[in-house]
């Protein structure tokens, strides 16, 4: 299938693009390729948000909600579960799916994305889906890692780590660390650079990212050369400081947008306090499930990327704050029109191609 915009816009968003700091942050702002209304929702974004609109208003509301029981965990699992995005990549691309020994014997699964010009020695993408820790899997993001792979000749790795709360933490975290050190170890036999791995990994992700870094630099194993967090979850503990706290006023919403850039800001606050539940943890104050409360200033170079209208970017913005204040280098990416998730929407939206594009980028200029 073709793309569902001109590929033309992608190209606009490079040539739009500016630097501002923004809550102390240097960050580069990619403005909507095709409209320049201040805090108005990209034109591709509006008509789902129009649409699901619809839908809400002939829907009932406890269908929505988050409340960490079954029914709720099901019911939003088959939304989360969905595969979004539109096929545009045309060349073949070999997907091996194998599996993974976790330490207590449970077969963690994988998928290993080569395309068939993939380079000798290539650098490594290991990307760890999001999903709230209870839901997503690695198809939701295939695409991406499929335009990954054909576009640079690179590796990428995906894992379906088990999901809470049938599996609560840190079954999760664990089964993505033991994963990283597989591919370390097995990088040569893949095709790949062991001194080139690059972790990344979206919402939930993010947050399963940090931890294979952080447990990187615990136990010394150097294996993670950059880390990539697209609208990571870093302060579940909701630790507020002057970079933390924020309102609805701190973010650029157009008034006639605002009906639909409010709930989707509203249903992720909510959600974060559903995640102490979910994962089983009476304990989101330590420092792997709110990796904002200690930061390493051994952290690996970072490229971070979230959207103007994400509950989760301020957070985010704060974490880069800490590690810019560290000496570790941040590259920061900030997409106007944008809420959350939009790495699942290859096809759909041009900003998602332009991300996978500066993820290229990030590894090409920093791998060794």
């Amino acid at each position: 299938m073709s793309r569902k915009y001109d590929p033309e816009l992608v190209k606009k968003i490079q040539e739009k693009q500016y630097k501002e700091v923004k809550r102390g942050v240097e960050i580069i702002v990619k403005p909507i390729p095709d409209s320049d209304i201040k805090g108005a929702v990209d034109p591709r974004l509006y008509k789902s948000l129009k649409k699901m609109g619809l839908l809400m208003k002939f829907m009932p509301k406890n269908l929505m909600k988050m409340d960490g029981s079954p029914k709720s965990n099901e019911r939003l699992r088959k939304i989360f579960n969905s595969v979004d995005s539109t096929p545009i990549v045309t060349e073949k691309v070999e997907q091996i799916h194998q599996t993974v020994k976790a330490e207590d014997g449970y077969e963690i699964p994988i998928t290993i994305f080569k395309s068939e010009k993939t380079l000798s020695n290539a650098p490594i993408l290991y990307f760890i889906h999001g999903g709230g820790f209870f839901a997503g899997r690695t198809e939701v993001v295939a695409e991406a890692l499929k335009l990954f792979v054909t576009t640079t000749g690179m590796i990428a790795v995906g894992v379906d780590y088990r999901l809470a709360p049938e599996n609560p933490y840190p079954l999760g975290h664990t089964d993505c660390f033991n994963v990283l050190k597989w591919i370390g170890e097995q990088a040569t036999k893949l095709g790949g650079d062991r001194k080139n791995i690059f972790v990344g990994g979206d919402s939930a992700g993010g947050n399963l990212t940090l931890y294979c870094s952080n447990r990187d630099i615990e136990e010394g194993t150097q294996l993670v050369r950059g880390q990539i967090l697209l609208y990571p979850t870093v302060n579940m503990g909701g630790i507020k400081d002057q970079y933390t706290t924020f309102t609805l006023d701190d973010i650029d919403m157009y008034e006639k947008h605002e009906a639909l850039i409010k709930p989707g800001i509203e249903m992720f606050s909510q959600a974060q306090d559903m995640l102490e539940k979910i994962l089983g943890s009476n304990d989101v104050m330590n420092k792997y499930l709110t990796p904002y409360a200690d930061v390493s200033p051994k952290s690996p170079v970072t490229m971070i990327s979230s959207g103007e209208h994400d509950y989760l970017t301020i957070e985010s913005l704060a974490y880069a704050k800490k590690l810019k204040d560290l000496g570790v280098d941040v590259t920061f990416t900030y997409y106007c029109g944008l809420g959350h998730a939009y790495i699942d929407h290859i096809g759909n939206y041009p900003q998602a191609e332009d991300c996978i594009n500066d993820i290229a980028a990030f590894i090409r200029k920093n791998k060794v």
